[in-house]
This record gives structure tokens, C-alpha cells and sequence, in this order.
């Protein structure tokens, strides 16, 4: 795991020390005249202005709003053991559409100095989803500006820290989505990754990006269960578990749950900026992707603090049940590069993190994109494409990207096969794990219009002399489109 690490970060330092030198190449300047602007340049235009209302002369006052979709087509083959929810036939692949994110954003700003933001929503509608109950505000949040590129705000809201890839916008991505484990706690103490409290960002000593929050968990009225990736329960209900007359599977000794509870956490993301200075957007979403267009390279690190956010079953001298509170603390160290190669469009994204999280013993959650089109499953990770997301333990990710030359394909759009690897050493799991997804963008308008397919191959998970090990890679192949404006 070190070893992996360091050649990570070696590899991103050496790589912006290639950047400093080309750019340190001084270039002729020549004068030309103003030359027209192409069809393809004008469309890039309407693009990047949106639908928008300017409310004075100077546009330092406007209000708009951007609609966007995420629309998907995949196949895959499935975890052992999955049986098809509408035929309730036993299924080795499954494909369907989806609509994996459906989006409609409000902004109003006043002066720059006075922000508001909502958006308003629906995730994951498969073909067989519950389509009637899933559009709602995603984000709900005001914002003061409190200084020169800083601002305070309050609301539902994203700003929630721990990484780069942790507030990464749904429309912002390098590799094709994101891999779950970025997020969490998304949707068992937080509703699509946002939590309601109050928030600070910005950018101070000229290089220094921040945000901090302070917000309360969002938890469902229905309860969960002791299973892997279950719902949080009460420590009541958790103790009814284990001395119920038939306790559940996941009501063993060591095992560890979340927690219902109102307390509050503490989250927060820094970052030094060596090249260029981004801007923050006022949704908290980052960029993953300039398609090496942009001069960037920054390293951060962040955190999330959550007391009393997991229990785990423990048992007295006398064989009766108990439970340890545990306090969730999570760390993460991260960098990323863009940087153009050449002068025909070229270029190159790399981004590496480390995650260190910290829930209590053998604490694991499962992740299914879209799941709920199978049930059964002889795999402990479950049905359909169902994946161990993270746990008590150590997850490192990479992914890379390259930008190809103009002068390869002769189009202002852009082709970027990218790669992406995860490496997995979870303590409720007997063996460490990979898992790869290998694919390409087509930017026709940057992320605003972009077609993009990818192959991943996911660890399946099986109970081997009472070991939980990887059995064998699963493949999914999904193609998107992504179109926003």
C-alpha cells in the first residue's frame, strides 16, 4: 500500500515538474488581427452563458438556471446467485436504461456578494424503479460574502469536505462516474450526499482553498437492520436485534452498525493551488476534468468527524449483549493535475487519493448503482452488481486521463481514453481487493455535451472456508450521455 502510494505522488510531482518546464519555454509573440469566430466556437458560447437573466448594466446581478441529464445503457454480468425481480428467473448478466441523474439548478446572485442556490432532482431511475416518488430538492442553501473570495453560507448543502473527489459535481467527472466510496454516508446520514448546518469556503493567502462545515445528520424514519450497508439503527433497536428469538445473521460479536442519532459532525477540505487558481462554484460541486485544457496542480487533505456514529455488538462476562459507541473519524490526502501537452489541444488529467476510515470493528457497506432489479445472491457483497464500497480500513484511488491532440482527429472536439484503479485492504474483509474501469470520453461541447463508455471489472466476493475472498472480477460495460445547459 505504501509502495502504491508513493509512486502515485511521485509520479504527480514529476509530472508537474515536466509542466513548469514546458511552460518555462518562452514563445514569440506575434500581432494578428481579430479573427471570426467558428460555428462550433459560437455554440461553445451559448454553452458556457446558460439560460440567464442579467438584473443590472455591469452583470455582477443575474439569475439562471441549467438543466442536465445523465442517461445510461449497460450490461453486465452479475453476482452469483441473482434472480431477476420481474421474471423471477436466475440471471448470470442483466442490461437496462437508466436515467442515472435528471438535474435543474436555480442561481440568483446579487452584486457577487449575495448567492442563492437550489436544485431540484431525481437519482438513479432505473427501468423498474419507482420513477412517481424520486424528484426532490437536492440542495436548498444561501450564501454571504464575507471577504474578497470568501463566503459564509447555510442550507442543504454540499460542502462537506474530506477530498476533492468527495465534492466532485455529478457533471464534473473524469472516468465515467464516481466509485462510491467518495461518498460514504451517502443516503444513510445524508440525502445524495448533502447534510443541513452551516458552512465557510473560499480562498485565502492567495493559493489556499478551503471549506469547513458543521451539520447534522439526515436519517430516515424507517429503521435498518443488522446487515451489511443497512440503515442506522437506535441502540435500542439494535439491542431487540440480538435478543429477538431469532436474531439476524448480521448479530455477532465484533460486528459494528450505524448509529440513529442527531450529533453533530464536523467536516473540512484544504487545498494549496501551485499553478492556476480555480474558481469554486457556488453549489460546492469540483472539477475533476479541465480535458488537460486548464494549468493546474494542487495537493489537499480533509476530514469528517461524526461522534457517536456506529455501534458495535459486545458481550459481558455473562454472555449478555452489549454496545460499544464508536466515534466515525475519516482522513484523506489527495492531488491533481492538469496540465496541456503540446500546442493542438493535448493534454493530460491525473488524480490521485488516499481514504483512511475509521468506523469501529469490521464495519463494511455494499454499494449497487441502480440496484433494486434483482434480489438473492450467494455472494455476501449481494445481488446484481452489487460491490463491497468501503469500511473499517484503507482505500487508495487513481485515475488518468489523456486529452488526444487536435491534429490526430482534426475536430474542436475532443477524444480522452482515461483509466481508473482502486486498491481496497477493508478489516471486515479476509483478503485485499482491485477493481479497474477502463474507458474514453467524447467532450463534443466539454462536459456539457459528452458521450462516454466504459468497461469495469469488480471484485465478487465468496465465503471460502469461512474466509470472505475474492472469488473473480465481474465486468459492466455502460455507456452515457451527458447533456447540460
Amino acid at each position: 500500500m505504501r509502495f502504491i502510494l508513493s509512486v502515485s505522488f511521485i509520479t504527480l510531482f514529476s509530472i508537474s515538474l515536466l509542466g513548469q518546464n514546458v511552460d518555462s519555454t518562452k514563445v514569440e509573440k506575434t500581432t494578428s488581427t481579430a479573427i471570426e469566430k467558428t460555428d462550433y466556437q459560437k455554440t461553445v458560447d451559448v454553452f458556457k452563458r446558460g439560460i440567464r437573466l442579467d438584473l443590472n448594466k455591469d452583470k455582477t446581478s443575474y439569475f439562471k438556471f441549467i438543466l442536465g441529464l445523465q442517461s445510461w445503457w449497460r450490461y453486465g454480468e452479475t453476482n452469483p446467485g441473482t434472480i431477476n425481480n420481474v421474471s423471477k428467473e436466475p440471471i448470470d448478466h442483466y442490461s437496462d436504461f437508466a436515467m442515472r441523474r435528471i438535474r435543474t439548478m436555480f442561481y440568483l446572485n446579487v452584486e457577487n456578494k449575495y448567492l442563492l442556490f437550489a436544485q431540484i432532482g431525481a437519482t438513479s431511475d432505473g427501468t423498474y424503479s419507482n420513477i412517481f416518488q424520486n424528484v426532490y430538492f437536492h440542495d436548498f442553501q444561501g450564501q454571504i460574502r464575507i471577504a474578497p473570495k470568501n463566503y459564509f453560507g447555510s442550507g442543504l448543502h454540499f460542502w462537506q469536505g474530506l477530498s476533492r473527489l468527495s465534492r466532485v459535481g455529478s457533471n464534473n467527472y473524469l472516468i465515467l462516474d464516481n466509485p462510491g466510496f467518495n461518498f460514504p454516508e451517502v443516503n444513510r446520514t445524508d440525502a445524495i450526499v448533502r447534510q443541513m448546518g452551516f458552512f465557510f469556503r473560499g480562498v485565502t493567502l492567495g493559493k489556499l482553498g478551503y471549506q469547513v462545515s458543521l451539520n447534522q445528520p439526515l436519517i430516515t424514519p424507517d429503521a435498518g437492520a443488522p446487515t451489511v450497508g443497512g440503515r442506522p439503527m437506535s441502540k435500542e433497536e439494535m439491542l431487540d436485534y440480538a435478543n429477538s428469538n431469532t436474531p439476524p445473521a448480521g448479530v455477532q460479536e465484533g460486528n459494528t452498525y450505524l448509529l440513529r442519532q442527531t450529533n453533530y459532525n464536523v467536516n473540512g477540505y484544504f487545498y494549496w493551488q501551485f499553478w492556476d487558481i480555480e474558481s469554486q462554484s457556488v453549489s460546492g460541486a469540483s472539477q475533476m476534468n479541465y480535458f488537460g485544457q486548464k494549468r493546474v496542480f494542487n495537493i489537499g487533505a480533509g476530514f469528517q468527524y461524526q461522534p457517536g456514529g456506529t455501534a458495535t455488538y459486545i458481550k459481558d462476562a455473562n454472555g449478555d449483549w452489549g454496545l460499544q459507541e464508536n466515534d466515525i473519524t475519516k482522513i484523506a490526502v489527495d492531488a491533481f493535475l492538469s496540465m496541456p501537452l503540446g500546442h493542438n489541444g493535448g493534454g493530460i488529467t491525473a488524480y490521485g487519493v488516499f481514504y483512511n476510515y475509521q468506523y469501529g470493528s469490521n464495519y463494511l457497506r455494499t454499494a449497487n448503482v441502480l440496484g433494486g432489479f434483482a434480489t438473492g445472491g450467494d455472494s455476501p457483497q449481494g445481488a446484481g452488481f452489487a460491490s463491497y464500497s468501503h469500511g473499517t480500513g484503507n482505500i487508495f484511488h487513481t485515475e488518468i486521463g489523456y486529452t488526444l491532440p487536435k491534429s490526430i482527429y482534426n475536430s474542436e472536439k475532443k477524444i480522452q481514453p482515461f483509466i481508473g484503479f482502486s486498491w481496497k485492504d477493508l478489516e471486515g474483509l479476509d483478503e485485499a481487493s482491485w477493481h479497474g474501469d477502463f474507458g474514453a470520453n467524447w467532450a463534443i461541447i466539454g462536459q456539457n455535451v459528452k458521450v462516454s463508455a466504459a468497461y469495469s471489472l469488480r471484485p465478487v466476493y465468496m465465503i471460502k472456508d469461512s474466509k470472505n475472498v475474492v472469488d473473480h472480477h465481474a465486468g459492466l460495460f455502460v455507456a452515457q450521455l451527458q447533456l447540460r445547459i
